[in-house]
């Protein structure tokens, strides 16, 4: 069941988070990685590193608690979407083709707008969540 409360936590937590992601996270990975010889981050599963694997899934799973399993799963769902599109909202660019956001199920054209494909079937597992009546 949808958690008012929750769900405007993970609204908070995304938009600031993206913006975190967006100007210290990911510029710090791309200095340091430069600086190391021979440093390639392997994926610990699919394409996910260990920073998503490690770090932002437990982080989401932390911040989305609601008493709900039903509204806490639709919450950690919604985060991970949420988090990605404030992420370029705070980049001021739109999502574009070969990024690693497009990698995981590839996307599609909306207009001149690149949409990761993951992003609408995300939609549609958050929205079932949330109306599922589960406890």
């Amino acid at each position: 069941m949808f958690d008012p409360p929750s769900f405007l936590r993970v609204v908070a937590f995304a938009v600031i988070f993206g913006g975190i992601e967006y100007r210290y996270v990911n510029r710090r990975e791309a200095q340091w990685t430069r600086e190391v010889p021979g440093f390639d981050e392997k994926p610990v599963f699919w394409l996910y590193a260990p920073y998503h694997f490690y770090f932002l899934l437990p982080l989401l799973i932390v911040v989305s608690f609601t008493p709900s399993v039903s509204a806490w799963a639709g919450n950690v769902f919604y985060a991970a979407l949420a988090e990605d599109v404030a992420y370029f909202v705070w980049r001021g660019k739109t999502v574009m083709r070969g990024e690693w956001t497009t990698q995981l199920f590839g996307s599609f054209q909306l207009g001149k707008v690149t949409v990761p494909a993951w992003w609408p079937l995300d939609a549609l597992i958050v929205t079932a969540f949330y109306l599922l009546p589960f406890v």
